[in-house]
């Protein structure tokens, strides 16, 4: 009897969180739907990091490869400039379009309908405020990567426990620095004083216990999932038959996960706007509903 209403209330609590996760997608997705435009952010940022890459970050890291071999001592500090440049780059194209994404969507939830190049203009407006995040985003990351190639290189227990320590770290800036962008574009903060909102957002509205419910990922993944048993796998298998096959096939599953991606890079920028405003206003912004914006975090 136990048993039994154990498995039922395992079963009825998979559901909830089914049907909740297609809530926050859905009413998201609806914000998409009426802005499509705002996909065109996710995009932006991948081309320029990519670009960026290319230009800078790779003939970089190309002569601490080279310095090394020849025997430099400078060939380390030369590959510490090229991941810094890599963290940089990527963070600040990355922030500068979701900030565009983040006026879009602010714009749409108190009625408005905001273009694409008034996106652009929102994020130049606070231009170098996100720059200044993207210089601690990135010296940040430096850090942790710093930290956890030691841990690895320490090996055994030790090794273990610090890169155990280390991903806890990047999990808890993760979760303090959820809202920045959103502070940054509708309070026009400073990093600072944006992290300090982030953090307070947080904590005036759930509590300082709290569990993020990340409903979107949960149907992203379940796209993914879909994506390699009907690509990925028959694409693996197919190179027994037919090469073509399976690089069409490993092509097309590449390209879906990209793509999918990109939609819900721009979704979760969009969630996260309505939880700050709600956080701010304490109302549910237009498009979302108080079960869907109130949930999304649960207090212990």
């Amino acid at each position: 009897m136990i048993h039994a209403k154990q498995t039922s209330g395992l079963q009825n609590g998979v559901m909830d969180r089914l049907s909740r996760s297609w809530n926050v997608t859905k009413q998201t997705f609806s914000v998409m739907m009426h802005d499509k435009e705002i996909l065109l952010f996710p995009i932006l940022a991948a081309i320029f990091s990519l670009i960026s890459f290319a230009a800078l970050v790779a003939p970089i890291m190309a002569t601490a490869f080279v310095s090394g071999a020849l025997g430099s001592e400078a060939s380390g500090l030369i590959f510490y400039v090229g991941i810094f440049a890599f963290y940089f780059l990527s963070a600040f194209f990355s922030v500068f379009f979701n900030a565009g994404v983040v006026h879009i969507a602010k714009t749409r939830m108190e009625g408005g309908d905001a273009t694409f190049m008034d996106g652009i203009r929102a994020a130049f407006s606070h231009f170098g405020k996100l720059l200044q995040w993207s210089l601690l985003t990135a010296t940040i990351g430096l850090i942790l990567s710093t930290l956890e190639s030691q841990a690895r290189k320490k090996g055994g227990v030790l090794g273990m426990i610090g890169k155990l320590a280390v991903s806890l770290i990047g999990l808890a800036w993760a979760i303090v620095s959820t809202f920045v962008v959103p502070a940054i574009v509708l309070k026009d903060e400073g990093p600072i004083d944006a992290l300090k909102s982030s953090v307070a957002a947080i904590k005036k509205t759930w509590g300082e216990s709290l569990i993020k419910w990340f409903g979107l990922n949960t149907v992203k993944n379940a796209i993914v999932l879909l994506l390699s048993l009907f690509l990925l796998i028959p694409g693996v298998f197919a190179f027994g038959v037919s090469i073509p096959l399976a690089v069409t096939l490993i092509g097309s599953w590449i390209l879906c996960v990209a793509l999918v991606s990109i939609v819900f890079k721009a979704a979760e920028m969009i969630f996260d706007t309505a939880l700050f405003m709600y956080a701010e206003t304490g109302k549910e912004p237009a498009m979302f509903t108080k079960e869907v914006i109130s949930g999304a975090f649960v207090k212990k």
